[in-house]
């Protein structure tokens, strides 16, 4: 049981650095839930949520952003997660082993039908993004 939603806790969302900033979007923590309400309806099983990245200070972000984008400009950065309006996550089913993780190009088909002009929605090789950002909307990974 989560302190968000049936299936998420706050702390799943606090920033890796261990600054405590733990604030979460509400639409955000909705969108999850309702995702993971689906993969439980359709594959008759529990479904385990692992938020791989949620919220990150502004100093947590710019380490992530110099660590993967060489191409960053210092303190450039608009990502969701300093807003915390964003997670990256994993769905699995029954257990949490490699081998029962949903596919994240099933997962991003599923929010990109049911959301086609909302949100920002990634899809990685082996996590999805999702976003409440307001105003527009994006999609990339596929």
């Amino acid at each position: 049981m989560g302190d968000l939603s049936e299936n998420l806790s706050r702390k799943e969302f606090e920033c890796e650095c261990g600054c405590k900033f733990d604030t979460v979007d509400f639409e955000l923590v909705n969108i999850l839930q309702d995702t993971i309400q689906h993969f439980t309806k359709e594959y008759k099983t529990r479904i385990y949520c692992i938020i791989t990245g949620g919220n990150r200070c502004v100093q947590h972000n710019e380490k992530i952003q110099l660590l993967y984008n060489r191409d960053y400009i210092p303190f450039s950065s608009n990502s969701q997660h300093i807003y915390a309006r964003a997670a990256d996550f994993k769905l699995y089913k029954n257990k949490i082993k490699k081998e029962n993780q949903i596919s994240s190009v099933e997962i991003y088909e599923y929010l990109y039908i049911k959301y086609p002009n909302k949100y920002g929605i990634g899809w990685y090789i082996n996590r999805n993004h999702l976003d409440t950002r307001s105003g527009q909307f994006a999609r990339w990974g596929r």
